[in-house]
């Protein structure tokens, strides 16, 4: 028993002082986060994002919006706040000096979060992400974040799997309590039927190209009931997904990531896809992967296909006429 218990220990102190979660996966994560917020900034107007009302309301009940970006020019210029919030996430989604834009790309996010008067999960969820990955940018000193390097001490290792481990429980629970308020709120979910009420929403739903194979999909008990529970079951899965092991994680993560896409059709949710697929990635893809690499392969065909074949008749010597 003693041995065991020792063998954890060595095991924690290395995944904590050891490995390194200075990598492109969690430079992919910023980005990734990043897109989210540039996708709600970049493809909606101004008065469609921000009330007036509510905009001016909540500068005297949030303290924070005393520092929020989105106030800083005033209501009537409030094309310009938006302008610099789609400048600094652009800088935090090339990769640019993560220790300076970890703190800006939080700001954007919680400015946003505190000021807008349409917001979804996703808005949330990208602004307490992007406020635990503070402490890691902070720490980073690489020029780019999706450069390799091992050059960190122990101290600054430790501080960087630490803040992981907070957003691996962060997502889990995020998922387990996903999965219990379906279970314990809504009966709709119980019976199987959720799916067909949520598809069929006047606000979310699918586009009008889906209708043909929606129509009959819809009408199908069978299929309604296996969305419905399936949801509920992966869900779970990706809740307990924190206990096991490196290999199912890397295995659960496509289906994490279909899921999620699935939403983006079935309820046209976006930024939403790309704020969980930030944590994702943090959650379920080992940091230590290699980068991917693509290698094109000449078609062998192309080998002994002889340009002069293609060439009109001037252009061939003197001697093969």
């Amino acid at each position: 028993m003693i041995a065991q218990y020792q063998n954890a220990y060595t095991e924690m102190s290395k995944q904590l002082f050891s490995n390194n979660p200075f990598t492109w996966v969690y430079g992919l994560s910023r980005t990734t986060l990043a897109i989210c917020s540039l996708i709600t900034l970049t493809f909606s107007e101004t008065t469609v994002l921000f009330d007036e009302a509510i905009y001016n309301n909540r500068l005297k009940e949030e303290i924070f919006n005393q520092y929020n970006l989105f106030y800083l020019f005033g209501w009537e210029y409030l094309r310009y706040a938006k302008a610099l919030a789609i400048l600094l996430l652009l800088l935090v989604a090339s990769g640019w000096r993560p220790r300076f834009t970890g703190v800006f790309q939080w700001w954007v996010t919680a400015s946003f979060y505190y000021s807008s008067s349409i917001l979804e999960g996703g808005d949330q969820i990208a602004m307490i992400l992007t406020l635990l990955l503070i402490p890691v940018t902070l720490l980073d000193n690489r020029k780019w974040h999706w450069q390799t390097c091992d050059r960190f001490s122990e101290y600054k290792k430790f501080v960087g799997n630490l803040m992981f481990v907070s957003v691996a429980l962060q997502m889990s629970l995020l998922y387990l309590n996903a999965a219990m308020d379906k279970i314990y709120t809504s009966d709709e979910w119980k019976v199987g039927s959720a799916f067909y009420y949520y598809v069929n929403d006047a606000f979310f739903s699918y586009p009008d190209w889906m209708d043909p194979l929606m129509i009959n999909l819809l009408n199908n008990s069978f299929f309604v009931s296996a969305v419905t529970w399936g949801t509920i079951l992966l869900e779970l899965m990706l809740f307990g997904i924190l206990f096991s092991s490196t290999k199912n994680k890397r295995l659960l993560f496509p289906f994490a990531v279909m899921f999620h896409f699935a939403i983006v059709l079935f309820l046209g949710l976006f930024s939403f896809f790309f704020a969980m697929l930030g944590g994702l990635i943090l959650y379920l893809v080992p940091k230590e992967t290699p980068v991917p690499r693509f290698k094109f392969q000449k078609p062998s065909f192309i080998s002994w296909i002889k340009i002069s074949e293609f060439l009109p008749i001037p252009f061939l010597k003197k001697n093969s006429l």
